[in-house]
Order: C-alpha cells, then structure tokens, then sequence
C-alpha cells in the first residue's frame, strides 16, 4: 500500500472545518457559514490538481458541507458534476456519523487532452460547464428512507450560480450562496470558505413558493449584506464565523445555533476493497495480476493497496460459500 498523506492538525482552538447555522433576527431567512482549513488542503493535496481545477473542486466541497450539515440522521450527501469538458467529473460527499462529526471527500476527474487546449486561467464555464452538462445532489439515509436526487443543468458562470439555480429550480426556495477556496497567503496550504442563506415562504400556491411582498425587501437586503462579503473574510482563519456573521448582519441580529464540525476521511479501505475484487471471476483476477500483484487505487484519496492473487481469490471463494 502506498504512504498516507501527512495528516496536519488543527492549531489548538482552532475554530476551521466547521458549519454554523444562523437567523436572521426578524425575517424569514436563515442560513449557514462554512470554514476549511486542513480539510480542503488535505483532499486538494492527494492529487496534483492544476490550479484552476482545485480551486472549483474545494468550493464543491464547501458547498457539500453546507448541504450535508442539513440531514438529521446518518447519512450521506453527494454532489456531482457531469459535462463533456476538461473536467467530466468532479464529485464530492459528505458522511454524518453517529458522532455528529461530518466527514468530507471529494476528487475531479480529468480529460488531459481537452485540459491541454486551455489557458492557465480557464473559466468555470471553459472547465466544466457545459449544455449538456448537469449537477446532481443525492441524499442517502439508509435503507429506511427514500433515496433522493435531483438534477439541475450546469448554467452559470460560477459553481455559486448553478447551486443557486438548483436550489431554485427543484426546491422552489429563493437561495443566495458565496464559494471561495484559495492559498493562504501565509502558509499556502488551501483553505475554502463559503456562505448561504434562504427564505423561506411562509405560503404556497401549487407546488410554487411565494415571496410575500411585504417580506420582498428583507430577503434583498439579506442577499445584498451577504454578497457584501470578502473572499479574505471568508477564508480569513483569524476571522471566526460568528465575528463574520456579526459583521455582516448586527444591524439586523443574527442568532447562531450549534455548529457542525467536519473532517476529512475517506470510506476506502482494505477489507472494503477486498470485497470488490472478490466479485471478480478467475480470469478477471489473472487479468489484474501484475508483477504478482493486484493494485487499486482509491481515486478519492489517491492511496493505493496492493493484494496478491491468493487473496483475491479466497475473498472470491469465501463470498460464493
């Protein structure tokens, strides 16, 4: 098996890879704020991604966070992207536990051939939009709940833009995101923050959500006090969420709840391998076998673990019986 990434801790009190949920004191709208830190540097650094890429894939990974903060119960949320451009695939997935802690994944997948076709700077749209591209949410809580997904195609400029029209077009529910990853300008490791609020209607018609007028000019102002917001404030360590959120909002009042903290694990392993290959027949094992070994590699995490073909082959046999 190939080395493990070091891992690098958190400072001591150190308030990164957390979620905090918020009010707005009087309106209809609530919210959530998410910080990175290790997290986002961790999962960018198992893959040498070119810049542009791992900037879009930590925002996924912010905006996972944020969605996945939501469940209740044991779960996972996944966020996925699919286009025909330099990036097919980006993906990202967000696993609650019975210790409350979330746990954050996420890898690009990347066509270097059409990647070679654009500049050092290539847009959100160059890299993954696309028409016929979509973005896909699915939430699994197990075999007692009802798998959900929906899809929204890939239109905007921004991963923010087409979260947004998500939120928009198959909740129905006025949504305003900010995304952000970038280097720390001190340390370099990479560091992604992000921010949402939403209204929510207190009537419906149909299966549409209403903004009831008197309650219009509060959600602008609380869209337009969160697009106020930096992207050194964001990502800013020294900055907590809650000081951000004072920031942005104690005109208003802002009420926090409990946060959500978060860390980066992948769901990979030797024994879970194992059963995969132990699918295989006898000539897919042969067919493996190089150097006397079967290599895989987790494309979340980029580890690899090596089996030899005696093991594949009594996983197989115990898996038959």
């Amino acid at each position: 098996m190939s080395e493990a990434p070091i891992v690098v801790s958190d400072p001591e009190g150190s308030r990164d890879n957390e979620i905090r949920p918020f009010a707005i004191e009087g309106m209809d709208v609530r919210g959530r704020a998410v910080r990175l830190g290790t997290v986002v540097d961790q999962v960018l650094k198992a893959h040498d991604y070119p810049e542009p890429v791992a900037k879009i894939l930590g925002e996924l990974l912010t905006l996972t966070g944020l969605l996945g903060s939501i469940l209740k119960f044991n779960g996972i949320v996944t966020v996925q992207t699919k286009s025909g451009g330099p990036v097919p695939m980006m993906v990202a997935d967000y696993e609650l536990k019975a210790d409350g802690i979330g746990r954050l994944r996420g890898y690009a997948d990347i066509n270097e051939e059409k990647m070679a076709q654009y500049g050092k700077e290539p847009s959100f749209n160059g890299l993954i939009g696309s028409k016929q591209g979509y973005l896909a949410l699915t939430i699994d809580q197990g075999e007692d709940m009802d798998r959900y997904q929906g899809i929204v195609e890939l239109k905007g400029d921004t991963l923010s833009e087409v979260a947004r029209n998500y939120f928009m077009n198959s909740e129905q529910t006025p949504t305003e995101i900010r995304l952000r990853c970038d280097h720390d300008p001190v340390t370099k490791n990479w560091r992604a923050g992000g921010i949402m609020v939403q209204h929510l209607a207190r009537g419906e018609e149909g299966r549409e959500r209403l903004l009831e007028r008197n309650q219009e000019e509060e959600w602008n102002r609380a869209s337009v006090l969160m697009h106020s917001v930096k992207t050194e404030e964001l990502l800013d360590p020294q900055l907590t969420l809650d000081s951000l959120l004072y920031r942005l909002y104690n005109e208003d009042g802002v009420r926090v709840f409990d946060s959500v903290n978060v860390k980066h694990e992948c769901r990979c392993g030797r024994e879970r391998l194992l059963t995969v290959i132990s699918q295989f027949s006898e000539e897919d094992v042969d067919h493996m076998t190089v150097d006397g070994k079967i290599s895989v590699n987790c494309q979340f995490c980029n580890k690899t673990y090596d089996f030899t073909p005696d093991e594949a082959r009594a996983a197989g046999e115990e898996a038959r019986s």
